[in-house]
């Protein structure tokens, strides 16, 4: 996880208010429960990988890296409003420790970074923004995970259903996101060197763009349909963990994330369906011969 020494700097918004005067402030500290098994097959290490880390490299999250520092930032109030403090570097370290029993457990804490963050700092600051981002976006992290963890396995193909979902028949669907109004950004891979982007790379792991997906289906890459939406939310995942939730190219990411599940929720494809390639055109028959004439 990165560390930032902008941390030092960033002062709660409310220093030295009371817990009566601190934004919406509840009267009684309540953590945040996770009820057990919601979160599926998920495993910690995936949790840490997919979910913690990539939070972690988002722009508002250097607020939220280490442990809040009441004696530097002057606010002595903060453990009589924050009575179990939290941070993603103490969680990352617990992951590196194995100190969770269960996924559950994990989440719990994350969600309470957030909630400490909005207990302590009014709406509208700019801790209490940040932690709202944060949060829809693990939140919707997590729940993308939980739906590709828990997708059961494709049943093996009988006689009906043996050739599939043909390429032909998706292709429509992928010409409609590239077509799209807000898509442009999208449709070819991203030009870090070129935009002046030289942490992309370190932030994204696996690049992916409309072209890509589009040669993947062609060549024969993806063997469900569930393989083929996986990298198309990789997409705008992509969009949204590096730009941000909140900014222009996260808020097209989010549309176009919602007219994909509208678009495969109209064709009708199970997610298990296998993607069948396209039978290849026989070659065209040799013209016949023509026979010379008799003498």
């Amino acid at each position: 996880l990165r560390s930032h020494s902008r941390r030092a700097r960033v002062r709660c918004c409310c220093a030295g208010v009371g817990a009566s005067r601190c934004g919406g402030a509840m009267s009684t500290y309540s953590r945040p429960q996770v009820p057990a098994g919601s979160c599926g097959a998920i495993s910690l290490r995936l949790a840490g990988r997919d979910l913690l880390k990539p939070i972690s490299k988002m722009d508002q999250a250097f607020y939220f890296l280490q442990p809040v520092d009441v004696v530097a930032l002057r606010i002595p109030d903060y453990p009589t409003i924050v009575r179990e403090p939290m941070d993603l570097g103490t969680i990352e370290k617990k992951l590196d420790a194995s100190s969770y029993a269960t996924t559950e457990e994990f989440v719990a804490d994350v969600k309470l970074v957030w909630y400490n963050a909005r207990l302590y700092n009014p709406v509208g600051s700019v801790v209490h923004e940040a932690a709202r981002a944060l949060e829809k976006a693990f939140d919707d992290r997590l729940e993308a995970l939980v739906g590709s963890c828990d997708r059961p396995a494709p049943p093996a193909p009988d006689s009906d259903a043996a050739d599939g979902v043909p390429a032909s028949k998706l292709r429509p669907l992928l010409r409609s996101l590239q077509s799209h109004a807000r898509s442009k950004p999208f449709r070819v891979p991203v030009d870090y060197v070129a935009l002046n982007l030289p942490h992309y790379p370190t932030i994204i792991t696996q690049p992916m763009d409309l072209a890509t997906v589009s040669s993947n289906l062609e060549r024969g890459r993806y063997g469900t349909v569930a393989d083929l939406r996986r990298d198309i939310d990789l997409i705008w995942q992509n969009a949204i963990d590096f730009n941000g939730p909140t900014s222009w190219i996260g808020a097209d990411a989010s549309t176009l994330r919602e007219h994909t599940k509208r678009k495969f929720s109209q064709s009708g494809f199970a997610d298990t369906a296998a993607i069948a390639l396209d039978a290849a055109a026989p070659p065209p028959a040799a013209p016949a011969r023509k026979r010379a004439p008799a003498p």
